[in-house]
């Protein structure tokens, strides 16, 4: 029954509530009487007393921070949410034998809430915040693009083939109408030798056979490690690096990660290295 009251008083009122672009919403000073079940001319005769004689109600919304120069003014432009609260509360709970059984059920509504969500439910204001739209960020040139690489992958030491394919792989990714020309450039980068380059697990299954000795990758790039043909690389990519020595059965390839738009380098070597890992002391 309570519930059924309200809704019937704030369907009657709704069109003089208002609530702005930031939240805040403000009601007539009719609409906020017959919330709070008095005339609005005892509220303008509350308001008017602020000026001589503060009436219990101005004293308590002066001890909310309201200015007695504002109250005046609410009879033409609305009253704030946060004034509307001390009314109700004060006709609810603190007006003593003018206490009204609509300021407590209107008093009860918002409680839980807060006046301020309560009245932008009423008006269905959405409190979502209201996303603001970004400018789109500028696409970088391929010049941009290119020195951006070279200053970081460039300095780090990496293959120029492997910075290479890197700045194909942003370039194509940015402008997709230059992905075709991309992709071309990219196999002309992949080592070409007239002798068959193998990776660690080939060499292993090329030792296996000749030695009947179980030759994992793992082996053998610890053997290479151990006789001085390469070491491990700290930044991962390649996973090995050749020496001085392995220069000269080794070549770096690079290649396309499976599943990711991206470019790895690898070691691979060259078959006579195993004629002197055989004969390496």
């Amino acid at each position: 029954m309570e519930q059924t009251e309200i809704a019937l008083i704030v369907e009657q009122i709704e069109s003089e509530i208002d609530v702005d672009t930031t939240g805040r919403g403000k009601a007539s000073i009719r609409a906020t009487g017959r919330l709070a079940g008095v005339s609005d001319m005892a509220l303008r005769k509350a308001f008017n007393s602020a000026n001589h004689s503060p009436s219990e109600l101005v004293k308590k919304l002066i001890q909310q921070g309201f200015e007695c120069a504002n109250l005046n003014h609410w009879s033409t432009e609305g009253i704030p949410d946060i004034a509307i609260a001390v009314i109700l509360e004060y006709y609810a709970l603190d007006a003593g034998k003018n206490c009204t059984e609509q300021a407590k059920l209107a008093y009860k509504a918002f409680a839980t809430i807060g006046i301020r969500t309560w009245i932008q439910r009423i008006k269905g204001w959405d409190t979502a915040p209201q996303s603001q739209s970004q400018p789109p960020l500028p696409t970088p040139s391929l010049e941009e693009i290119s020195t951006l690489l070279d200053l970081t992958l460039g300095k780090a030491g990496l293959e120029p083939k492997l910075v290479a394919g890197a700045k194909l792989n942003a370039m194509s990714k940015r402008y997709p109408h230059l992905r075709e020309e991309a992709e071309e450039a990219k196999s002309m980068l992949f080592v070409s030798v007239e002798q068959k380059l193998l990776a660690p697990k080939q060499l292993g299954e090329i030792l296996t056979e000749r030695t009947s000795e179980a030759w994992s990758s793992q082996r053998v790039n610890k053997l290479l490690i151990e006789q001085g043909f390469q070491i491990r690389n700290a930044d991962g990519n390649p996973d090995y690096q050749p020496t001085e020595k392995g220069q000269l059965y080794s070549q770096m390839t690079l290649n396309t990660a499976k599943g990711r738009d991206k470019t790895v380098q690898h070691l691979r070597w060259l078959e006579s290295v195993l004629e002197m890992l055989e004969t390496a002391p």
